[in-house]
């Protein structure tokens, strides 16, 4: 029947094919029209077309089965497609793309569905994957729909990449809602078997979102997922960066060997799993309560941690009281020493050096001058804010970079939260301190808490957007408490960019604390 599978003049009833598809919205390209699409998890035999419907005007989707290369169970695979479809189309979730009509004409099935603009996940990890929010996202949302499509007796039985798509407004709509599997002879003895077929869909189209690698057994464009003892590796294993929980969630939905919990049994579990999971590779920042116990911020930080205290158990709390009374007790002592020794020598030994480095943090000289001769003063900051250009998202407590440079060690500047080293995902991530007016820089202590931090200082007279624009000044490994970073020459610079290339581990997680930040040199004029 050559006339139902050449585009152009020809047509299916009343619908003119125009365009073969690579699936359910994917264009072949150069293809040749007439051959059995095999690739993008279609059956042999199966083609997908962007059709136009002569009687209402408007492009539509034609699924077409040659019935000779369709599977089937005991029943006509004619009859079992439209049965199929007759019961897909009887449900009204927009999530799905409508079925709109279905025949049987020589030897064909066609069904037509709706034509809608979208790119499928194949298509969308093309250039890699998808970011760990936006992955969790799109699998919540397909969890959601195939368990609406289960309460109302439908199950889709053959997820692959190409069956979800995604449109311009960022849409879910799923393809192939049981008239695939009805294609390829599929069915589930039961409920229990099509929800177990149906999360391991799910299960390996978030481990595509994740990885841009395929794990599933049905044909897909994408690459195969790598294998360990004849089973998928982890998505983490894959891809530095995926969330742990992540992770873990779509090992059990795949039933993979690196689960550390039993397997999910339905959509409707899953998606309850997915809701729970992070939204991106980063967790919030860590509380002060976090912090390891060298280092236990002032009492006026408890509105940070006020959400924490009001869940934590009666000994938590306890020792949240015995916390502030010991704050109490240091401020009585700080007022006594400063009333006794003057507000002076205070100061310089808080803004000081514990590690023996330098102490003119008060704004004096201390008698340290540059290659000129002149006197190194501290600097004044002008303002202050986070750096975290892309691949990094902005999002690293811009509202707390001000603590940085407030001139009180008992208050810090913290990154976001990172579930793997840094260097995994970007560059680094900073801050930039604007002294107001180019000035000459000789030094920059930085009081890294925490833990070993690595650090590089780079200056710039006009402010940069890229990390290229700023120069070179000094860097140093494994950083801890007060560390002075310093040139031979001053530095011409209005712009300081304070740099972190790699963090410390702190509960767990990988965490940057910046507490104080003092620049030297010589003011302008």
């Amino acid at each position: 029947m050559p006339e139902v599978v050449e585009p152009g003049p020809r047509r299916v009833q009343r619908y003119r094919l125009e365009e073969r598809l690579d699936g359910a919205g994917r264009r072949t390209g150069t293809a040749d029209p007439g051959s059995p699409a095999t690739s993008g998890g279609l059956p042999a035999g199966t083609t997908y077309w962007r059709a136009e419907d002569e009687l209402l005007a408007r492009p539509v989707s034609v699924c077409l089965i040659d019935l000779a290369g369709s599977a089937g169970n005991g029943e006509s695979p004619a009859d079992a497609v439209l049965a199929a479809a007759r019961r897909a189309a009887a449900l009204p979730d927009p999530r799905f793309l409508r079925v709109l009509d279905a025949s049987q004409l020589d030897g064909h099935v066609y069904v037509v569905s709706e034509w809608v603009a979208a790119t499928d996940l194949a298509g969308l990890v093309a250039d890699g994957p998808l970011p760990a929010g936006e992955a969790r996202a799109l699998a919540a949302d397909l969890a959601a729909a195939i368990s609406a499509a289960h309460t109302a007796g439908l199950a889709h039985l053959c997820l692959t990449p190409e069956h979800v798509l995604r449109t311009a407004h960022g849409q879910l709509k799923v393809a192939g809602l049981a008239v695939d599997a009805a294609a390829r002879g599929l069915r589930a003895a039961d409920q229990a078997e099509a929800a177990e077929r149906d999360v391991r869909g799910i299960g390996a189209v978030l481990y595509a979102a994740l990885t841009a690698r395929w794990p599933g057994d049905l044909p897909s464009t994408l690459p195969p997922a790598p294998l360990a003892d004849d089973a998928a590796c982890s998505p983490r294993q894959v891809r530095a960066g995926v969330p742990h929980d992540l992770d873990e969630i779509t090992c059990r939905a795949l039933c993979l060997p690196a689960r550390r919990a039993e397997s999910i049994a339905t959509p409707a579990d899953l998606g309850a799993a997915l809701a729970s999971a992070g939204h991106t590779t980063r967790m919030p920042a860590v509380g002060r309560s976090d912090v390891p116990a060298s280092r236990t911020g002032p009492p006026g930080e408890d509105e940070y941690r006020a959400e924490e205290d009001r869940d934590a158990p009666s000994e938590g709390r306890a020792r949240s009281r015995a916390v502030t009374l010991a704050w109490v007790a240091a401020a009585i002592v700080l007022v006594t020493g400063l009333s006794l020794f003057g507000g002076q020598v205070v100061m310089t030994a808080l803004d000081g050096d514990d590690n023996g480095g330098p102490a003119a943090a008060d704004g004096g000289s201390d008698g340290d001058t540059d290659a000129t001769g002149a006197p190194l003063r501290r600097l004044e900051v002008a303002g202050v804010q986070t750096f975290d250009p892309a691949p990094g998202d902005g999002e690293e407590h811009d509202e707390l970079a001000p603590l940085a440079v407030d001139r009180d060690p008992a208050t810090a500047w913290t990154t976001v939260n990172y579930y793997d080293p840094i260097h995994f995902l970007k560059d680094g991530v900073g801050l930039v301190l604007d002294l107001g007016a180019p000035v000459d820089v000789s030094e920059v202590v930085i009081r890294a808490e925490g833990g070993p931090t690595d650090v590089e200082v780079r200056v710039a007279e006009r402010r940069p957007t890229t990390l290229r624009g700023y120069a070179e000044f000094d860097r140093t490994s494994n950083a801890t408490g007060a560390t002075a970073l310093r040139v031979a020459e001053p530095a011409r610079a209005r712009f300081v960019l304070v740099w972190l290339t790699d963090l410390p581990k702190v509960g767990g997680n990988y965490v940057g604390e910046i507490s104080e930040i003092t620049v030297r040199g010589v003011p302008a004029g």
